[in-house]
């Protein structure tokens, strides 16, 4: 039996969804960007991967400010979700007001982008540059908005599908953000490879979220099955799109270029197995009246030593196995802890949209 609607106006309903084809858009736009640095290599801010991704940027900033506006002014019933009232005057969901902040940081970065452009030149690497770094950070505010909107709805089985295409997406993209603070953090850590502790912390918090907000074993699973066929598609759109679009303007292809889908190590590949992994630990944990934050723990380690053990198995890092491994699994430990505490926080959103709405002014 699906549960009871909550007080959840359509136009939230239908905002979320629209948050989801936006990120979907810029998504594919970000890792055919990075296909193309690695396959062809020149890069100006109007290349066609940039647009798509700036193209999913603009739909989830209309959808938000379309969402805020009938919030304010539009006719039906008010809103369930706690919110937020901008300027004494517009009334904003949580989730549309962190997501319209997350495109309005995209588009602002994007002006550096091209200004970067301008000045350093064509053909840069897509590294932690102060355009790249802010763009990443922008869009990881942009995949928590996502979450927050399919957070609050579960009301129905295509709403919580909804939530497992979310995370599916959600964790392809936190790679970039991730990656860049890894870097920047953990680079003085002799014999880890940084990268690795960022992308097994981004799979860590995103799983033990799941499993926070869903607590049964069928949507840990099901964000599995949905994160092969995000990955799976994209590794097959990137390196064709790289090649026709290659064709298209002229540019050969690099010497070196291997043609192969870097979809498919940007991020574990094996994740889908430590999902249904977690998913059985749930179903466990609910037979015998296990307390689910612990296996939220429990999953976030679990991120993390399968993000050290995949790196270290393909060779493409330099590292010290037995110390990254140490320190993916404590670090994992850490955000699993925190993606049940940011679970708890997203069930209460869930839980006030059922009931009296509720405004917070600010």
């Amino acid at each position: 039996m699906s549960p009871e609607p909550s007080h959840l106006p359509r136009r939230e309903v239908t905002g979320a969804w629209f948050l989801l084809l936006g990120y979907a858009t810029l998504l594919t736009g970000m890792v055919w960007d990075g296909q193309w640095h690695g396959d062809v290599g020149p890069d100006n801010f109007w290349t066609a991967p940039h647009l798509l991704l700036y193209a999913g940027t603009g739909v989830i900033g209309l959808t938000c400010l379309i969402v805020v506006l009938l919030s304010t002014w539009g006719r039906g019933p008010a809103t369930g979700t706690p919110s937020v009232t901008v300027f004494r005057t517009f009334r904003a969901p949580w989730p549309f007001l962190v997501g319209g902040l997350g495109a309005s940081g995209n588009l602002l970065y994007a002006g550096s982008d091209l200004w970067w452009h301008e000045v350093y030149g064509f053909d840069i690497a897509a590294g932690p540059t102060p355009s790249h770094f802010g763009l990443g950070l922008s869009i990881q505010v942009e995949i928590f908005a996502m979450i927050m909107a399919f957070a609050v709805l579960r009301r129905t089985r295509s709403e919580r599908w909804g939530l497992a295409l979310a995370v599916g997406l959600a964790t392809l993209g936190s790679t970039s953000a991730f990656g860049m603070v890894s870097e920047l953090v953990f680079e003085w850590l002799p014999g880890i490879a940084p990268r690795v502790l960022g992308l097994g912390a981004a799979a860590a918090l995103i799983l033990s979220l799941v499993v926070g907000l869903a607590r049964s074993w069928h949507w840990p699973a099901a964000t599995g099955l949905t994160f092969v066929l995000v990955q799976g598609g994209l590794s097959l759109f990137a390196p064709a799109a790289t090649r026709w679009y290659a064709e298209a303007i002229g540019q050969p292809m690099r010497d070196y270029a291997a043609n192969l889908p870097q979809a498919l190590i940007g991020f574990p590949a094996t994740y889908p197995l430590v999902a249904l992994l977690a998913g059985a630990m749930t179903a466990w944990a609910v037979r015998r009246g296990v307390h689910p934050g612990r296996i939220a723990v429990a999953a976030g380690a679990l991120a993390g030593v399968n993000t050290a053990l995949f790196y270290g198995g393909i060779g493409i890092m330099e590292m010290n196995l037995p110390v990254t491994l140490l320190a993916a699994t404590a670090l994992g430990t850490v955000m699993g802890s925190l993606g049940w505490q940011c679970a708890v926080l997203l069930r209460r959103f869930g839980e006030r949209a059922a009931s009296v709405p509720q405004v917070v002014t600010a």
